[in-house]
């Protein structure tokens, strides 16, 4: 039976090559993707290439402001609960609702510009500021998830988001629907034990097994509803939970910021101004189909959208 896992492995992979879009489909979704008025008319209550959507839709008070910097800069997350307009969550759920139900990762998502002017609210603003220094910046690193309402499905296994970036990255997570321990809501380990884990992780080493039995006692369940803010720096290693029989789904969405002068890997670029412009349409485009490539290893299914994804990738680089 040694060969039994090696021989499952290949079938799998079998499965999922069949499985990705046909070449015709693949040039269908290309023009698709595309399309801006395509996507104008698949949620026509959302705007594209607009303006950012404006409006207070987020608070944050003095007080939880203090207490979750304070958090951050000791054990490097913090967890601010009910932040967001509790309809511009629903609106944006609903975005990635029809998203997903006309065939696309949810990620897609992020053609709207909802998903790009969630940041930029005030209160937001400044507490990136006191987070990351003045002049902070967003990378184009963008992600949403959906994890489904079915018993034993999981988010992503346990990894850090930018190793060694210190008290210059920040990673936020945003939850649009709510995020339970029974639907699998996000887990870490704080900042001072995040680093031993996750090297002995990255070289498939066992632990000491003190560390081993500290680290379960020390992992912090993060269970928010709708509308929270919670975020980490780039060495806390986090994961997603598994659903244990929850019939709510899962949905939410990451994004990523960086101090003005730290030094940024070629993944993260172009780097974009949140006191600008919302990015044009093809540089949402470029942000999602290259987080897709990377992200296969987390979310297998995305094979399936590799062809299409390459293809977008090819048209909406960034000359350099």
């Amino acid at each position: 039976m040694s060969g039994a896992p090696d021989r499952f492995a290949g079938a799998a992979e079998a499965l999922l090559k069949q499985a990705e879009l046909s070449p015709d489909e693949v040039a269908e979704r290309f023009g698709a993707a595309l399309d801006v008025e395509r996507w104008r008319r698949l949620v026509p209550f959302a705007s594209i290439e607009e303006k950012v959507v404006s409006g207070d839709h987020a608070r944050i008070a003095l007080q939880d402001a203090v207490r979750e910097k304070s958090r951050l800069d000791e054990d490097g997350y913090f967890c601010l609960k009910q932040v967001f307009d509790r309809e511009w969550i629903a609106r944006m759920h609903d975005i990635a609702r029809a998203v997903r139900a006309d065939g696309w990762p949810v990620a897609f998502a992020f053609v709207y510009d909802d998903f790009w002017s969630v940041a930029r609210t005030p209160s937001i603003s400044a507490f990136l500021e006191a987070s990351l220094g003045p002049d902070f910046v967003q990378n184009t690193v963008v992600w949403a998830h959906w994890v489904p309402d079915a018993k034993g499905v999981a988010g992503w296994r346990p990894h850090d988001d930018c190793r060694g970036g210190g008290d210059t990255f920040l990673s936020l997570w945003i939850p649009l629907s709510e995020a339970t321990v029974e639907n699998g809501c996000m887990f870490l380990v704080p900042d001072r034990r995040s680093r031993e884990v996750a090297d002995a992780i990255k070289a498939q080493d066992s632990m000491p097994d003190t560390l081993f039995r500290k680290t379960l006692q020390d992992v912090v369940a993060l269970p928010v509803p709708p509308g929270s803010l919670i975020g980490w720096r780039g060495d806390v290693l986090h994961w997603g939970g598994a659903n244990s029989g929850s019939a709510v789904p899962r949905v939410s969405l990451a994004l990523e910021f960086r101090s003005r002068d730290a030094k940024t890997r070629r993944f993260e670029r172009p780097l974009i101004d949140p006191r600008a412009a919302l990015p044009p349409f093809r540089t949402r485009l470029f942000a999602i189909v290259k987080a897709l490539r990377e992200y296969t290893e987390f979310e297998p299914l995305l094979r399936r959208h590799l062809p299409l994804a390459e293809r977008i990738f090819e048209a909406t680089s960034p000359q350099e």
